[in-house]
């Protein structure tokens, strides 16, 4: 009996860790592609919802830069909302001083503090 009580605990502790590793590497995961898409056909301001990796993703569709290549980018980087602001029709930008090459199009944008 005491066997059984300490496999019980074991399985449901180990069932309980994987839960919260599951989605460890969401924060660093920025998918260009999935947050254009998410935002076809809407306008800007427009409020969006969407499942990605687990997980439930709130905001709105806000123009941004989109880079052809996001190696190394997390998504959040000031530069990818601020480019477009200035110039709409921008093909470049300057991210952690590295060029990127991409354009400026509707997408997912997470709720931001206003600054």
């Amino acid at each position: 009996m005491k066997n059984k009580i300490l496999l019980s605990a074991f399985l449901c502790s180990m069932g309980l860790s994987t839960v919260g590793f599951a989605n460890d590497k969401v924060e660093s995961t920025y998918n260009a592609k999935q947050y254009q898409q998410v935002c076809k056909g809407k306008s800007e301001g427009a409020e969006v919802s969407f499942a990605y990796r687990g997980i439930i993703w709130n905001g709105t569709c806000q123009t941004q830069f989109f880079p052809t290549v996001t190696k190394g980018l997390k998504g959040d980087e000031a530069e990818l909302r601020s480019v477009c602001a200035s110039d709409a029709a921008a093909k470049t930008a300057s991210i952690g001083g590295q060029e990127y090459k991409g354009k400026c199009a509707l997408g997912y944008a997470p709720p931001m503090p206003k600054s």
